[in-house]
């Protein structure tokens, strides 16, 4: 009893330490943003004084504010193109999706050098859609703009079109649950030919390099996220599980923000490189490397897109951290795996699809620190009598045509609570406003039912699945760290799987774990299985305990990492038996 109450008295210090840190935090920043609004107030207008007092704005997820002093810059200042490139930024990630587009137009024809206002006008994309209808609509148009941007943008300098395309991706488009490979191939030929243009030398067919007697075949692995990040979780055993004597690691981090996940990926590496802000920099250090393989992790920033349109090495792949097609022609295969790959799923990818056993990755079980996850439904604002569904996703991964699934889990399951989890306070009120029309349509209200958390650190994060009774997958954009995190939490997971490998992680962990009961083969069913859980505690429990047998299945398999390695092998020789590095 006594080592239980130190437990607990230390656990109450450490987070008084951390409420106090982040109270000293908050303070400065609320004085830093007080000195900045006195200057501007008695000074002239400063770019720069706008631009910082933005930031601080935005750290403190003021998302309104800092809009506002954006379009009070644009107002009083000399044209910017880095304020109106941040006010379109900030009105896009609002949602305001067609306030975004026009600044867009008007920047442009300010600064007509600058095309990347031209292509973010044409192709802007909405971060939620208030029905199914503006899904076809904002894609039609993105489809007539596509080719009418591009068309515009080649009567442009090279240097010109090379600024264009390092401040755009395509990211959004993979969130409307379609078939995107036609549109990303265009784009990724487009993109293509600017980086060769502009780099020729790096986009030349590159020879497989020999490997010597005893030698190694040197693998690169390079991301944004090589930090805390979903992508490092499911990756970072690709590396760690390597065969070290016939694989040679090469990691590149183009992120700015590095921690302890970093260093830890810094050492498992053979060769570890940090080039943050210096693309042409980090594209030669990739070339000097002379890899026989480059594995891009993800390519959603911009700065990845255009390494994935150059031929760094004479093989390239891209992982399924962003189950998308790329698009590009440089991108020669595309690492996915078994289970959660639709039998059609060749189609869906310009490079040559490579289905890795189970789901692909090697992932340790989370270690749930249970002692120090001591917060109880009250502080996330969650009923102790209500059956809690745990709906984690990032909001916009739920298309508005699947919103009716929780009024009618709620009509047969009446003690439900939803909880979602949502940092911009825009995006979670039009959310909001959006799940609410669906309640009403049952005759529900929404609040009754509905809560919402912002983003949380992680053991927060693990706090509330603790404090959740069942885990509800997305539709066409499954959960997956999320999914795996919420299994070793012991909570039951209901999917639905998609017609896409996007909309197919859950299934495929469920289908590995081998506990597939709560896998509904339609939406009517998926209510069904959902409604069932809440209702009965008894088929939560046995679901938890099934889980717990057979995590062994499920977390730290090495399959995967076998075959992967087996891959590069072929991979290797079958390049190099081509011998004039032609893909």
């Amino acid at each position: 009893m006594a080592h239980s109450n130190q437990g607990e008295a230390l656990l109450s210090f450490l987070r008084q330490s951390q409420s106090q840190d982040t109270r000293q935090s908050l303070q400065s920043c609320e004085q830093e943003i007080e000195v900045l609004q006195n200057r501007l107030r008695t000074g002239k207008p400063d770019v720069q004084l706008y631009l910082d007092l933005n930031r601080r704005l935005v750290g403190l997820r003021r998302d309104s504010e800092a809009i506002s002093v954006l379009e009070e810059a644009c107002n009083r200042c000399e044209p910017s193109h880095e304020l109106y490139y941040s006010l379109v930024f900030g009105l896009a990630e609002a949602n305001r999706t067609e306030e975004a587009i026009s600044v867009s137009r008007r920047a442009a024809s300010l600064f007509p050098e600058h095309g990347y206002f031209d292509l973010i006008a044409a192709l802007q994309l909405p971060v939620l859609y208030d029905t199914a209808a503006d899904i076809d609509r904002y894609r039609a148009i993105f489809a007539t703009n596509l080719k009418a941007i591009i068309a515009k943008l080649r009567q442009k300098t090279p240097a010109a079109r090379l600024a264009a395309v390092r401040r755009y991706i395509t990211f959004y488009l993979g969130y409307q649950g379609r078939d995107d490979r036609a549109l990303q191939e265009e784009y990724g030929r487009f993109l293509r030919d600017v980086m060769a243009e502009n780099y020729p030398a790096w986009c030349a067919p590159r020879k497989m390099p020999p490997i010597p007697s005893g030698g190694r075949i040197r693998i690169g692995y390079i991301s944004a996220h090589l930090r805390q990040h979903s992508i490092s979780k499911l990756f970072a055993g690709w590396l760690t599980q390597r065969n070290r004597q016939d694989f040679e690691v090469f990691a590149y981090h183009s992120g700015g923000v590095v921690d302890a996940v970093t260093d830890k990926v810094r050492q498992v590496s053979d060769h570890f490189v940090h080039l943050p802000r210096d693309f042409e920099g980090l594209c030669r250090r990739v070339l000097s490397d002379d890899l026989h393989i480059l594995v891009f992790l993800d390519v959603r920033h911009s700065k990845m897109a255009m390494m994935s349109a150059l031929r760094l090495a004479p093989v390239q792949c891209l992982a399924w951290a962003y189950p998308v097609t790329s698009g590009s022609p440089a991108i020669d295969y595309f690492l996915s795996n078994a289970l959660m790959e639709p039998e059609n799923g060749d189609s869906h990818y310009s490079e040559r699809l490579v289905r890795l056993p189970g789901i692909g990755v090697y992932y340790p079980k989370p270690v749930i620190p249970r002692p120090i996850l001591i917060k109880t439904r009250a502080d996330f604002g969650l009923g102790e009598d209500r059956v809690v569904f745990l709906c984690c996703q990032s909001l916009f991964k739920y298309l508005p045509q699947h919103d009716d699934l929780y009024p009618r889990i709620a009509k047969r399951c009446p003690s439900a609570q939803f909880v979602f989890v949502s940092q911009h306070e825009a995006i979670r009120k039009i959310f909001k406003d959006r799940l609410g029309r669906a309640f009403a349509a049952e005759g529900l209200e929404v609040s009754n039912y509905c809560v919402f958390q912002p983003n949380l650190m992680w053991h927060d994060f693990l706090n509330l699945n603790l404090a959740s009774d069942v885990f509800l997958d997305s539709m066409e954009w499954s959960g997956g760290v999320t999914a795996l995190e919420a299994i070793a939490c012991g909570l039951p997971v209901v999917t639905l799987p998609g017609s896409f490998m996007r909309g197919r992680h859950s299934y495929g962990i469920l289908k590995q774990l081998g506990v597939t009961d709560t896998i509904a083969s339609d939406k009517e069913d998926y209510v069904a299985i959902a409604a069932r859980l809440g209702n009965e505690r008894e088929w939560r429990q046995s679901l938890t305990e099934r889980y717990a047998r057979h995590y062994d299945r499920l977390y730290s398999d090495t399959t995967c990492v076998h075959a992967l390695e087996d891959f590069f092998r072929a991979a290797v020789r079958e390049q190099a038996g081509r011998g004039d590095g032609s893909n």
